[in-house]
């Protein structure tokens, strides 16, 4: 599932247009688009912790009133696995990892803890939590995973990676004249749900470019009520 490119930014333009608020080129949306898009995926691991915080308080509605996994659904999009060999115990990060959910072996059947590198030290200091090959380890440089006691062969990674840059990709004819060319265009990734939100946070930040505050205070608005509405 994803969100049209070029319905997002027909929108947006209609938008503008009609209110007489000047233009946005395909490039500055490319880039806003992206910005936004990437602010909502964050904004969905803030919703989903305070839901599941609200459903474990006994304040939990089920089936479509299940708030935890209808965010859960919207984040699903960006989830990916990678199968990375083991190289003296280290794995490189992919360049598109957004955020970690787990590593284990290929077959599943062993997990991989994570740990923070500065309390390594303590749990190798003990028989009791030393890790072993049968519990081992991890932490995370900048650059690589590295695994504790050192293990080979292959792991799985899973993750939510980070969203492709949205493209609104175009021909221009002997006039100058823009027509949407989808080939070489890149939708967005977000859930339909997320439609409004993100033609919202687009205005706001294109308010920004044109130097318009009316855009701003307008978008702004629509975007409180959305929230009001969420918090109801």
């Amino acid at each position: 599932m994803a969100i049209s490119v070029d319905t997002v930014y027909k929108t947006v333009l209609s938008i503008l247009n009609k209110e007489s608020r000047g233009f946005l080129t395909p490039e500055e949306f490319n880039k806003i688009g992206s910005q936004v898009q990437l602010d909502i995926l964050d904004q969905h691991f803030y919703d989903y912790n305070k839901a599941v915080v609200r459903h474990n308080a006994g304040r939990a509605v089920e089936d479509y009133g299940d708030i935890p996994e209808k965010i859960q659904q919207k984040i699903d999009p960006f989830y990916k696995t990678s199968n990375i060999t083991l190289v003296a115990g280290k794995i490189t990060i992919p360049s598109d990892v957004y955020k970690m959910i787990n590593i284990a072996t290929t077959d599943k059947l062993l997990q991989i803890e994570k740990v923070n590198k500065k309390n390594l030290s303590y749990l190798l200091s003990s028989p009791l939590t030393k890790p072993t090959t049968s519990f081992p380890v991890y932490y995370q440089t900048d650059t690589e995973f590295v695994t504790n006691p050192t293990l080979t062969g292959d792991l799985t990674v899973e993750y939510i990676k980070t969203p492709d840059d949205p493209v609104w990709n175009k021909t221009t004819d002997s006039n100058g004249a823009m027509t949407y060319n989808a080939s070489g265009s890149v939708d967005f990734t977000l859930h339909e749900s997320d439609r409004v939100q993100l033609i919202i946070g687009i205005l706001k930040y294109t308010g920004l470019i044109i130097a318009d505050p009316a855009v701003i205070q307008a978008a702004s608005g629509e975007e409180n009520k959305t929230i009001q509405l969420e918090n109801s």
